[in-house]
């Protein structure tokens, strides 16, 4: 069957009717900005409308996973997260973060029909090719290239296999060096015990950039970092100690501490709360005994109050 006929059977959505999603699924998104954690600027986010993102799904559990992701990548994977991502590097002294510039937007549906182009064993018509490109990719304004949106539940998980090729190609230049890669999303880190090295995997990586039409990605000079033990290093937002341990940090771990006190004393506001929600969320990821100091200290009780917030 065609992926159009699987999908309908599958979904019990007659063919007609989802022919009419798929053709119009690139504009079926809900668009809002929020801003970046950093705090410069805002970052587009669009969701796709809810019979979209059904369908969304079953493309993933029905096509995408057939694919393979690089052992490099970190980001949206089982048993992986920001603390193991940054315990790879934890142990060595050198470290480089690179990060790519607009990198989920820079991922385009031509990118897809080139990958699946390029794979033996590959069963898919022109036709399933074609639905494939409108039910994954956005079209931003309606106009031009269909790209990949940061919202949509099926995008972090193409975003990995899209990026096959290129990890293969960096993971085998770091091998070679004696140099640890790991990729989470848009953040490159690698690291090392030679010195100077890093400089070389620096412009290699840009070399790489450079050279792939599928996708075409731009490293963000801006953000580049050279760090080593003599000053901090931090991975994915997590501490690197000297004695090879990842952490929260002590600035971060204060400032958790006294929002959970605003909180129980009634001083947060409803949105300042949902944050302490997230940040709660973020340390039972990155450092889990954390969580459990707190539960120490406050009450477990407590603890998920803030845990199950709604919002």
């Amino acid at each position: 069957m065609s992926i159009l006929e699987s999908i309908s059977h599958d979904l019990m959505v007659p063919e007609a009717s989802l022919g009419h999603i798929i053709r119009s699924a690139p504009y079926r998104y809900k668009v809002f900005e929020v801003d970046k954690k950093n705090g410069t600027g805002k970052r587009t986010i669009a969701q796709p409308a809810r019979e979209l993102k059904a369908i969304q799904y079953w493309v993933m559990a029905n096509v995408l996973r057939q694919f393979p992701i690089h052992g490099a990548a970190m980001a949206y994977r089982k048993r992986r997260s920001i603390s193991t991502n940054a315990a790879k590097h934890a142990s060595n002294r050198f470290l480089l973060k690179l990060d790519f510039k607009d990198f989920f937007h820079s991922i385009k549906a031509d990118d897809l029909e080139a990958f699946l182009a390029g794979r033996e064993g590959v069963n898919l018509s022109t036709e399933d090719i074609f639905h494939l490109k409108k039910i994954l990719f956005w079209n931003r304004r309606r106009e031009g290239s269909l790209i990949m949106s940061i919202g949509a539940p099926s995008s972090p998980m193409l975003s990995n296999i899209l990026m096959y090729e290129f990890d293969k190609k960096v993971q085998a230049f770091c091998g070679r060096k004696r140099v640890k890669y790991t990729r989470y999303a848009d953040d490159l880190t690698f690291s090392t015990d030679r010195p100077n090295i890093l400089r070389e995997v620096e412009v290699q990586v840009a070399e790489i950039c450079k050279r792939m039409e599928h996708p075409k990605l731009r490293l963000n000079t801006e953000k580049t970092v050279h760090a080593s033990r003599g000053g901090a290093r931090r991975v994915t937002g997590l501490v690197l100690a000297n004695n090879g341990t990842v952490s929260l940090g002590h600035d971060r771990k204060r400032l958790i501490r006294a929002q959970v006190h605003h909180f129980l004393a009634g001083r947060l506001s409803p949105d300042e709360a949902v944050k302490l929600r997230g940040m709660l969320a973020f340390v039972n990821s990155a450092e889990p005994s954390f969580i459990q100091n707190l539960r120490d200290h406050y009450g477990s009780t407590e603890i998920d109050r803030i845990i199950n917030l709604q919002d």
